[in-house]
């Protein structure tokens, strides 16, 4: 549910104030039962930065309003917590009530006279008050799928971006007063960045971090302007030690809104604070950006994310099939189903970790075991009918790779640099394709299929210890899906 659309439920035309009944008493300790609930399964600089501050305002007609101070506030609130504090609410108020989240100026009138000053000192008191005593009597929880450097797979296409963040957790003042983490979508510069702040957080070192997107900055920066006053904005984000800011490709072209941010970041780094930023695009690379700004940008610490090789989509998938199972203990993938799972989907994390949701529900989230025939049907969904590519698409990306002729790769010569793609591209379609050893054997004008074997128990073995293998597998594999989008095949 977008902005306007969460608004609008609570709009100016007053529909939903009719048959108002507030009351404080109750709508105060069911939301405070929700609020201990939400503090343990967010970070504690999201809650205390967002959560904490949101407030009960009234019954209407069966659903129950809570109010965000101000608009920041409410696009943070409903771009990340939303679904969360809606799935902790259904469990906690016993009426089975709806909840419903707008921001104050949003609500009509009438209904913010009935609620009163719900920030005002005495509503400050009697809620602390609240908190503290159902805290005591709350149990413990946790979010399986917080966004910590635990649950972060770090391999070869990301461990140097990961290695600049942690910088910042281990307190090294760097050199660059910006640095940059690029890479494309879903690649996991969300969770790196969300990584940071919560082991900073967690630390309670006293050091002041904020995340903030690209696009809550904006939306801020737009409706501070609109009524003359960015001073709030400006607060929030210059009273920091580390800024993280996330896609900054999207105020890319707002000319004044580059500017804002560009006098923001400044203020900033010339306090002794530092800024991390995530972008889509390389700096170089990034367009629609001001003088001033693309400048800054050029100067900042950049390391890439890639995308995931084969090894780390495994351990995507075992992690986050792990964390369904402490909910569903049936939910028990073979070896065979991860590695259907990996060879099928080639999109970034974000794409497996859909499968994988997908799979939970077809389960039942529970109801039966998930099985091979599941697993083929969610993949098919996502990705459409799995096409095997053809022997000689693999052969021609190995070509492509090491660059080298169709008549070199299918002789006999045992040079180095023509055996190893040869011998690659052997083991690859073997594991890529249905195909008969003999049957490879002969796309590669071989008689014997035991040349077929060799290689690929050769390179099976090299790359339980070979980082360089892998790498090169890996190459070889991405550019034979690349020639299939190509429509070669």
């Amino acid at each position: 549910m977008g902005r306007q659309e969460e608004s609008g439920n609570w709009g100016r035309d007053g529909k939903k104030a009719a048959g108002k009944s507030i009351d404080k008493h109750q709508g105060l300790a069911i939301w405070n039962a929700v609020l201990n609930d939400a503090r343990q399964i967010t970070s504690a600089d999201d809650y205390n930065k967002w959560i904490k501050d949101l407030r009960f305002v009234a019954e209407v007609n069966n659903s129950v309003l809570i109010a965000a101070r101000d608009q920041l506030t409410f696009d943070r609130i409903s771009g990340n917590h939303r679904p969360m504090l809606k799935r902790v609410w259904r469990k906690t108020d016993p009426k089975g009530r709806s909840l419903e989240i707008a921001c104050w100026k949003d609500i009509p009138l009438e209904t913010r006279e009935l609620a009163g000053d719900l920030w005002s000192a005495e509503q400050e008191t009697r809620l602390a008050a609240q908190q503290a005593i159902d805290t005591e009597a709350a149990a413990p929880s946790s979010s399986d799928l917080s966004m910590t450097f635990d649950t972060l797979i770090v391999g070869d296409t990301n461990k140097r971006a990961v290695r600049l963040a942690e910088q910042f957790v281990e307190g090294h003042m760097l050199r660059a007063e910006i640095s940059f983490i690029y890479g494309r979508q879903g690649t996991g510069k969300t969770h790196i960045l969300r990584a940071v702040e919560a082991a900073i957080a967690a630390m309670d070192d006293g050091r002041r971090v904020t995340y903030m997107t690209a696009e809550e900055f904006m939306t801020a920066y737009v409706d501070g302007a609109r009524i003359g006053d960015t001073r709030d904005l400006k607060a929030h984000l210059r009273d920091n030690d580390l800024l993280l800011i996330d896609d900054l490709q999207w105020i890319a072209g707002k000319k004044k809104t580059d500017e804002a941010f560009f006098a923001n970041i400044r203020s900033l780094t010339k306090s002794g604070g530092r800024v991390l930023l995530t972008a889509d695009e390389a700096p170089g690379d990034l367009k629609g950006f001001s003088q001033r700004m693309r400048g800054e940008l050029l100067g900042a610490a950049t390391a890439e994310v890639g995308m995931p090789d084969q090894e780390m989509r495994r351990e995507i998938v075992r992690l986050h099939a792990a964390m369904i199972r402490k909910a569903q203990p049936n939910f028990e993938l073979s070896e065979d189903m991860i590695d259907r799972i990996v060879s099928s989907v080639r999109g970034p994390g974000r794409e497996l970790c859909g499968v994988l949701h997908s799979l939970q529900a077809e389960t039942g989230f529970g109801d039966v075991d998930p099985d091979m025939d599941m697993v083929v049907t969610v993949l098919r969904r996502q990705q459409g009918e799995y096409q095997a590519p053809t022997l000689d698409n693999i052969k021609r990306a190995a070509m492509r790779v090491f660059d080298i002729s169709k008549v070199e790769i299918e002789s006999a010569k045992k040079a180095r640099q023509v055996c190893h793609p040869r011998q690659i591209a052997m083991y690859l379609c073997r594991e890529m394709t249905e195909k008969s050893l003999p049957q490879i054997a002969r796309a590669f004008a071989k008689k014997d299929h035991t040349t077929v074997l060799h290689a690929w128990r050769k390179i099976s073995s090299a790359m339980q210890s070979d980082a360089d293998m892998v790498r090169d597998v890996e190459r070889v594999r991405e550019m034979v899906y690349e020639i299939q989008s190509e429509g070669n095949g």
